[in-house]
């Protein structure tokens, strides 16, 4: 499903990880760095990275040895907490070690290091389950990514959450850190809730942001969410005095503005978001309704949203791709060589993942049975993505997860819940779903949010440096109020 968050990352030159025998499991190698790094970074003062080593598949005494490619940025404090914060990228797919200059200056990092890992199967990680025939838009991709990676020697089904927090478990012991603080965001927040199942042991406090708990059934579940999501979007300007005078009428807009764009698609000179150069462009209805869905994972770019609707009916196509080159949707993708593709998400990932864990307990015909039927210009855009990824599922040709994979867990581990209002993919609901199985466990809903918002404003990060300081008590929330809606931009 859509769960690809957007990563702010750099250019980098790729070290291939060296293979390590069964004996070195569990080592560290320091390497040196793989992309340029920040002005002020000093490698070994402020950064070290370096590769840890576990098997492929732990239920396989005769597994080929992978590597995690890890990066640990120091505190600049004076004061350095012993428990670092490790951070749990989404997707599943997404990279983290190369979004190091996102995490400078953050408040709640100046007394705590952290540390950045590639799940397995993704960014530096070895091997990369990336698959750049689908980057490069060829016929059978997904097939031809998958011949490729079996071909290779690469067990697609040992790419699952299980194995996933046991690497997260050994990072731990091989760092050398009793215990630490999980951060995870969208797939990241599963993930650390199975790290909590699975191995609680030295886990100080969770933080869950964007959350994608195991029992939701979201393909069942996606059509409905998707039209809440923008029901309550254009609820939320109309319900604001300026952005509904100047902006009437926005969903009817909207609806609009897809039905006639699907019937007679717009030639227009847009953006290149690799080159950024103008190049020729073609927008259909469906083309809208999924950049508009992507853009709304953003909270800086969502105030921007009605103004860029507004522009488009007026015929300026291009305003779309201004909002998604400028502010926090302006992300350098992540390359290896040019044939390799974008690897800033590793697609093999997302389906070893997915189609282990949530489509294998999902029906085909529950879901698209569930798309309501209104409003008709977004049922057929959501039955297709639903039929679509069932299908690459079918490729892909993963057996089930153990059921374990599809059930709440519960734990009474210190943790912190968060949820963004208009988050597009992992709706508030689900966030509520997991908080009531974590007795220890502080909610906080921030208005106008979108996909990930512990970093959205002071506000977000107070309340989770609080909880960081003391985990068993309730962060002051009271900030919350005084944000308030969006700041609608205006014309």
């Amino acid at each position: 499903m859509r769960l690809l968050p957007l990563i702010f990352i750099l250019m980098f030159a790729v070290l291939v990880a060296p293979v390590m025998a069964q004996d070195d499991l569990g080592q560290v190698e320091y390497v040196e760095c793989w992309m340029e790094l920040p002005e002020d970074i000093v490698e070994g003062q402020n950064v070290d990275c370096g590769y840890v080593y576990v098997p492929e598949d732990r239920s396989d005494p005769d597994s080929p040895t992978i590597a995690l490619a890890f990066l640990v940025l120091y505190a600049p404090g004076d004061v350095v907490q012993p428990d670092p914060v490790v951070y749990l990228s989404g997707g599943p797919g997404g990279n983290a070690v190369a979004d190091l200059e996102g995490w400078l200056d953050i408040p709640y990092l100046q007394d705590r290091n952290l540390v950045l890992f590639d799940q397995r199967g993704t960014g530096y990680s070895e091997p990369s389950l990336n698959c750049p025939e689908i980057d490069n838009g060829e016929d059978d991709a997904t097939q031809a990514c998958r011949d490729r990676l079996i071909s290779e020697g690469v067990n697609l089904q040992a790419y699952n959450s299980a194995e996933n927090a046991a690497d997260v478990a050994d990072l731990r012991i091989a760092l050398g850190y009793d215990e630490w603080n999980l951060y995870g965001i969208s797939y990241g927040t599963r993930l650390a809730l199975t790290v909590m199942r699975d191995y609680p042991e030295g886990i100080r406090s969770v933080i869950i942001d964007s959350v994608y708990p195991p029992e939701v059934d979201a393909y069942a579940e996606y059509g409905q969410n998707t039209v809440e999501v923008f029901d309550a979007f254009f609820a939320g300007c109309a319900s604001d005095p300026q952005c509904n005078e100047a902006y009437p009428d926005l969903g009817q807009v909207f609806g609009n503005l897809v039905e006639q764009l699907n019937a007679e698609p717009a030639e227009y000179e847009g953006l290149d978001p690799d080159t950024g150069e103008r190049v020729d462009s073609t927008l259909s209805g469906d083309d809208l309704i999924n950049r508009i869905f992507q853009i709304m994972y953003s909270s800086e770019s969502i105030p921007f949203i009605p103004l860029v609707i507004s522009q488009i009916a007026e015929g300026n196509y291009a305003a779309l791709d201004d909002l998604e080159s400028g502010g926090a949707m302006n992300a350098t993708r992540l390359r290896q060589e040019e044939d390799e593709g974008d690897i800033s998400d590793s697609e093999g990932m997302n389906f070893s993942v997915e189609c282990q864990e949530e489509l294998a307990f999902a029906d085909e015909e529950v879901s698209v049975a569930n798309v309501p039927a209104e409003p008709a210009w977004l049922y057929n855009n959501s039955v297709n993505f639903i039929q679509s990824t069932f299908a690459d599922c079918q490729i892909w040709d993963v057996a089930p997860a153990d059921p374990i994979e599809a059930e709440p867990v519960e734990s009474d581990i210190p943790t912190l819940v968060a949820a963004g209002e208009f988050d597009p993919i992992t709706p508030p609901k689900w966030a509520e779903s997991a908080a009531s199985y974590l007795p220890n466990s502080f909610y906080f809903l921030f208005p106008g949010g979108g996909h990930g918002v512990i970093d959205m404003n002071e506000c977000s990060q107070g309340i989770m440096q609080e909880f960081l300081d003391d985990p068993t008590v309730e962060p002051d929330g009271s900030c919350i109020d005084e944000v308030g809606a969006p700041e609608w931009a205006l014309p």
